[in-house]
């Protein structure tokens, strides 16, 4: 079946359509993500003056469906003593900081990582928490006077995330020290003044730094034998130290009573492919926690073959948890996919098989199920008139179901980091569903309903893609 197999010039090879991406500089981590009136902004780190790190600002977009994006200008603009690192932002609708305009809807607050430079005249070096606040839902902002609100005149000390905790009456910011390998928690009655409350870490999770935190509440299903509950997921990037080399993402599952996060399980990676990192969640949804992540690893991130945008986030993530064959809780993610991406629904053939050609240039999307019992092969094979490139969903001799991009580029891109961590049922299953989606330079993929995750970039530069299946070599 051919869907579309067009010749055409491309102006923007690389560039997804459904994933986020700067007009014509460098990302990297999401921050101040917030749901509000119905309009979804995703904030992020930004480069306004190159396509490699530097100079860190917020950027801003702003989206109605999660898929389509509006760029706008930088929301956070840095300084010659100041650089604006990762943060969160909360809509303060009681007005509790007093910031908000007399009669008005609370203002939207933004937290953020003051990175003071060589150059600042009191506190050269030095990492602290501070405030930036808007009254027209984000359209502008205005630094407060009184920052930071937080320091404990660390040099490593970063990356607030604040929510309400309603049974306190008391908002949470969770931070790290990077260097420590140490989440610490601090809570506040008014968003400006802020109280230790506790202190954080694991001994499974000790490589490189500690970076991004975030705390979510997840409902929990009940069953015949439990009824429903709650849980907390702490989502904590380490670099390196990820699941797949480099940089990577992993979710810690316990308990939160207001001021102490308990956890007696072990880390469970976020996503099992190599460009995931700094996954944190939109504050403002009602419901399942949506997750964005940055879609890269600091491994290679500044050679990605995309000048002068370069970098993307991945598609957004509802995160939930089940009950687990072992008692234990799993976290279980679903993307959200954009609505109208062509669909092909693969009925996986007992031979050797050609399914479909589709055109390289717009997204599309696989489903099928996969055999875990005997080796096999999905192949993506990416035409193009400077030559061939494929991206390969395998079956490993031991079931394991993995996403090999060694060789998905036109050029060697990431080659230590060709493949995706092994995912393998923990109940002895003959078969893992697949949803595979692919938008030019960005996969998503979703396996074993929401089990595991995949993200992967690639760069094949095609025209067309056929989709075959083989056996295993």
């Amino acid at each position: 079946m051919t869907i579309t197999s067009p010749s055409r010039q491309r102006a923007d090879l690389h560039r997804p359509r459904f994933h986020l991406t700067p007009e014509a500089t460098w990302m990297n981590d999401p921050n101040g993500l917030v749901v509000i009136d119905g309009t979804w902004h995703a904030f992020f780190q930004n480069n306004p003056h190159g396509s490699t790190w530097g100079n860190m600002s917020w950027g801003h977009a702003i989206s109605d469906d999660l898929a389509t994006w509006t760029r706008l200008p930088v929301a956070l603009p840095c300084s010659e003593t100041e650089l604006i690192f990762s943060g969160s932002i909360v809509h303060d609708a009681e007005n509790t900081s007093g910031l908000g305009a007399p009669g008005a809807d609370g203002p939207l607050v933004a937290f953020y990582t003051s990175a003071y430079t060589p150059s600042h005249p009191t506190t050269p070096g030095i990492q602290a928490q501070s405030v930036a606040f808007s009254q027209d839902r984000g359209a502008s902002w205005t630094f407060y006077e009184n920052n930071p609100v937080l320091t404990r005149d660390s040099e490593n000390f970063r990356d607030p995330k604040v929510f309400f905790h309603p049974e306190s009456q008391r908002w949470v910011m969770v931070t790290v020290e990077a260097l420590d390998h140490c989440v610490h928690l601090h809570t506040s009655v008014d968003l400006l003044t802020w109280e230790p409350a506790s202190t954080f870490t694991h001994p499974a999770l000790d490589g490189g730094i500690w970076e991004c935190p975030d705390l979510v509440r997840v409902q929990v299903p009940g069953d015949e034998s439990a009824a429903a509950r709650e849980a907390w997921v702490l989502v904590l990037s380490t670099n390196p130290g990820g699941p797949a080399g480099g940089s990577g993402t992993y979710t810690l599952v316990g308990e939160f009573d207001g001021r102490r996060f308990t956890s007696d399980a072990a880390p469970q990676p976020l996503d099992l492919g190599p460009d995931c990192y700094a996954a944190v969640s939109f504050s403002g949804v009602d419901g399942d926690p949506v997750l964005l992540g940055w879609m890269n690893n600091w491994a290679y991130a500044e050679q990605t073959p995309t000048a002068p945008w370069r970098s993307a986030m991945t598609l957004p993530r509802t995160l939930h948890l089940e009950p687990g064959a072992d008692g234990a809780l799993d976290v279980v993610q679903h993307l959200i996919i954009p609505e109208g991406i062509p669909t092909l629904d693969l009925e996986m053939p007992s031979a050797p098989a050609e399914l479909a050609t589709v055109d390289a240039g717009q997204p599309f999307r696989l489903r099928g199920v996969l055999s875990t019992e005997v080796p096999s092969r999905v192949v993506l094979r990416f035409r193009s008139e400077l030559g061939t490139r494929q991206l390969v969903l395998e079956v490993d001799e031991d079931g394991g179901v993995v996403l090999d991009r060694g060789d998905a580029s036109l050029d060697s891109f990431a080659a230590e980091h060709p493949r995706s961590v092994p995912y393998r049922p923990q109940a002895a299953r003959s078969e893992v569903a697949f949803d595979l989606v692919v938008d030019r330079s960005c996969v998503d993929l979703e396996l074993d309903g929401g089990r595991a995750l995949v993200s992967q970039q690639i760069f094949p530069g095609a025209e067309t893609v056929t989709v075959l299946v083989e056996a295993a070599s």
